[in-house]
């Protein structure tokens, strides 16, 4: 193979890539520091979101505030997601792996203090829900909108990956 051939390849492959990186990550935007990762097409496990976030330097997103928490729905209604979809959830890398009962964020450590639970949540339904979503039932009201849920962590759901 010749030098010139080398390169070429190499560039292909470069290009295939990037190519395979923008259909992983079909949406994604800037807010001052973090950026913001989302993708409609791909639904994975808490474990395997975790690692597709990381490999892209980024981490499951996290809500510890209002602020936190109107960035994401800003940033997900502005995709067109709720207004197509009635009933989602996305994984957050908040998780009471550790100890049960006692939710973290994966991504910084911190514990999770800011309360916004779907009622009657976390509950550990049949001693099995560790993992967090952030869910979203158009059908159930206001009170349904973004809120925390725990969930057993091995279900497919899709996710919002970022920075911190």
């Amino acid at each position: 193979m010749t030098k010139r051939q080398v390169v070429f390849l190499l560039l292909l492959l470069t290009v295939l890539e990037l190519y395979k990186l923008a259909q992983a990550s079909d949406t994604s935007l800037d807010r001052s520091e973090k950026k913001y990762l989302f993708s409609d097409t791909i639904k994975l496990n808490w474990y395997k979101a975790t690692e597709f976030c990381r490999s892209r330097g980024m981490f499951l997103m996290s809500i510890r505030n209002t602020a936190e928490r109107e960035a994401v729905i800003n940033f997900l209604e502005s995709t067109g997601y709720p207004k197509t979809h009635d009933k989602f959830m996305l994984w957050m890398s908040a998780n009471d792996l550790g100890e049960e009962g006692e939710f973290h964020w994966a991504s910084t450590g911190e514990r999770v203090n800011y309360s916004n639970w779907s009622d009657k949540e976390p509950n550990d339904y049949k001693s099995g829900e560790d993992c967090v979503v952030l869910a979203y039932w158009k059908k159930g009201g206001s009170k349904h909108h973004y809120k925390f849920n725990d969930t057993p962590c091995t279900r497919d759901y899709q996710f919002i990956c970022e920075t911190l």
